[in-house]
């Protein structure tokens, strides 16, 4: 802070020295900043209280021959006067720096008109007296103005170029040079710097030398003015300027899908490892979705020349959006929709959604883990640790190992899974399968399994048919089925633990449990309640209730009937499943054609049959003591033509 108050106080010592001595002095140097330095020694004053004109341009030369240097008119203003005072302010605020600078009086003659410009002062600065205003023109030579224009422009000292009388044009103004452009697109103004007494050209005079160029469009008087203003001479100003053509832009298409299937986006893990599942290969929509949207082309803007003439614009090209299969265009035809849950492909400048997406060989690290809202088809296997999920129905022509199959609809298997203990299957519709092996299943049609079904965790909503094939065996893990099961050979002749239920639903036996625990809460509330509700109506029958008891009668009285509607529907869906399971269990059968061995446990409901020894053609069921029944076997009831649908389908 002291450092900058002594250069503050310094500079004041150097502006109070500067006061004395001509203004302004006209200096040769080679450069701008050449020329300001010799004029602050001749003030002692600071460059930023200098302003410059300058006069004449010089010359660069050719290797220092023939060099001239520039003249340059260095005035001084006392623009920059800093109040040291204000450096001590308490509070530790930054001190506010006060600008004072001078009025200052401008004059230009023009060819017809003598126009003068009246700075206003800042800050402390003076004004422009009546009389210096009077001075400067007498010292340029000027007479014959009004100077009741003169003392008013000075009164107002508005900033603003005011006419304070007429003159005729002299051989000493400046003369104008105007050239357009080969191309016609620009014109430009030169204009020589005027003798001694001479004047600006007047805008007017501009344009009507331009309009006898033939130049009419695009004149920019406002650049005229700039040049009168900042008297620029012998520079070329831009005074007229055409328009470009703007062609319009061609239509285009924009995706909604990728379009380069080649390129596959291969994820890295934090641990460093490749991620070959998530490869995001199969571009799946569903029906409704936006597949393409089109933007149309747009119209071209001409342009036009400074002489008038129009350029024309070119309007942009239109580009086609063409439906494919199972896809079309929206009313206004801007849009590509979806008719289907499918693939999105590029063919041939077309898209089509394809109901089925193929898988030509393995599902495995070339091809990730398929995720499609559609039919699914592998030709090959589907690999350990990978999943397959279709909207629809998946048909596998290989094995699944240890993989993750879901089907919203039906599921064949051409060969057979080899789970390994973690393969997991879902299946919204029926499922075909040659054998499976150590493998969790969850079906919620049939399932038809033609050779084994071994050591596997299998749920069935239907019935489980495992006939068709030589040996046809269920043996080992947890076979359930609501209606039945039948096979040609249940357990195994190593007396493997093989456990059978059949005319059971765990989803809704496990919605009834709920219901009667919903059902035995809502009975414990109820006398309660319906106690309360008799005192008070004892205490009605003397009159009406209090206002805070009127609450709780009333808010009683809608709980009563909201556990009425409640244990009402409640008991209602018990009745409903009770039947249901009850129709399970008396059509519910567990039937081989050939053995049955010891080791099997068939479970019928709630009754229990363990196997001790060898059972030849039989069938199980729910016999009239609620025991297991033993009969000789009953081929199922549309068994074949199960059998025959499922396998013909294998076959396509």
């Amino acid at each position: 802070m002291d450092r900058l108050r002594e250069l503050l106080e310094h500079d004041q010592v150097m502006e109070t020295t500067a006061d004395q001595g001509p203004q302004e002095v006209e200096v040769l140097a080679f450069s701008i900043e050449e020329a300001l330095k010799e004029a602050a020694k001749v003030w002692n004053t600071s460059l930023i209280n200098l302003e410059y004109e300058i006069l004449e341009r010089g010359k660069s030369g050719f290797l220092g021959i023939g060099r001239k240097p520039m003249r340059v008119l260095v005035k001084k203003t006392k623009s920059i006067s800093l109040g040291v005072e204000l450096l001590s302010g308490a509070g530790g605020e930054e001190p506010e720096f006060v600008t004072n600078q001078d009025g200052v009086f401008r004059v230009i003659p023009r060819t017809h008109s003598l126009m003068v410009k009246v700075d206003p002062p800042k800050g402390q600065g003076k004004p422009v007296a009546f009389e210096v205003a009077k001075a400067i023109l007498s010292n340029k030579g000027i007479t014959g103005y009004d100077e009741n224009l003169l003392r008013k422009a000075v009164q107002q000292a508005s900033g603003q170029w005011v006419k304070i009388g007429d003159r005729a044009p002299t051989p000493a103004d400046a003369k104008i040079s105007l050239q357009v452009s080969t191309d016609e697109m620009k014109a430009f103004m030169t204009v020589t710097r005027p003798e001694k007494g001479g004047g600006f050209p007047e805008n007017d005079e501009v344009i009507n030398l331009l309009k006898a160029k033939k130049v009419y469009y695009g004149i920019k008087e406002e650049a005229i003015t700039q040049a009168f203003e900042n008297e620029l001479y012998n520079v070329p100003v831009i005074v007229a300027e055409g328009d470009y053509p703007e062609d319009g832009k061609d239509a285009e298409i924009k995706y909604h899908f990728k379009t380069d299937t080649d390129k596959v986006a291969v994820k890295v893990k934090e641990d460093g490892s490749v991620d070959f599942h998530d490869l995001d290969i199969v571009q799946s929509v569903v029906a409704g979705q936006i597949l393409a949207v089109k933007e149309p082309p747009t119209k071209g803007k001409p342009g036009k020349t400074v002489t008038g003439r129009v350029l024309p614009a070119r309007d942009g090209k239109d580009v086609p959006l063409l439906p494919g299969n199972n896809n079309h265009l929206s009313p206004d035809g801007m849009q590509l929709i979806s008719d289907i849950n499918g693939q999105v492909v590029f063919k041939n400048g077309r898209i089509h959604v394809e109901p089925v997406y193929e898988v030509r060989g393995d599902v495995g690290p070339s091809t990730g883990d398929v995720n499609f809202p559609g039919n699914v088809v592998v030709y090959g296997n589907v690999n350990d640790t990978f999943k397959v999920y279709a909207g629809g129905n998946v048909e596998i022509k290989g094995n699944v190992g240890k993989a993750n199959i879901t089907a919203e609809g039906n599921l064949v298997v051409r060969q057979g899974i080899q789970g390994k203990d973690e393969a997991k299957i879902v299946c919204g519709g029926d499922m075909y399968a040659k054998f499976v092996e150590r493998a969790n299943i969850r079906v919620e049609g049939d399932i038809v399994v033609t050779e084994a079904i071994l050591h596997s965790d299998v749920s069935c909503k239907k019935r489980i048919f495992c006939q068709g094939g030589r040996r046809s065996q269920i043996g080992g893990g947890r076979v359930r089925a609501f209606q039945e099961i039948n096979a040609k050979f249940l357990g195994t002749e190593a007396y493997a633990e093989t456990i059978l239920e059949v005319g059971i639903d765990p989803d809704a036996e496990d919605k009834l449990s709920t219901l009667l625990a919903q059902r035995d809460s809502i009975k414990k509330q109820l006398p309660d309640i319906n106690k309360q509700l008799t005192n008070y109506s004892m205490l009605l029958a003397s009159g009406p209730l209090p206002p805070d008891k009127e609450e709780i009668y009333n808010d009683l009285v809608a709980k009563q009937k909201e556990l009425k509607d409640i244990l009402q529907e409640t008991e209602t869906q018990i009745e409903q499943i009770q039947k249901y399971l009850e129709g399970l269990a008396s059509e519910a059968k567990i039937s081989a054609s050939k053995t049955v061995y010891p080791g099997v446990k068939v479970k019928i409901k709630n009754a229990v049959l363990q196997v001790k020894s060898d059972f030849q053609f039989v069938t199980f069921s729910l016999g009239d003591g609620g025991q297991v029944k033993i009969s000789p076997y009953e081929k199922a009831k549309g068994m074949d033509e199960t059998i025959q649908k499922m396998t013909a389908v294998k076959r396509r």
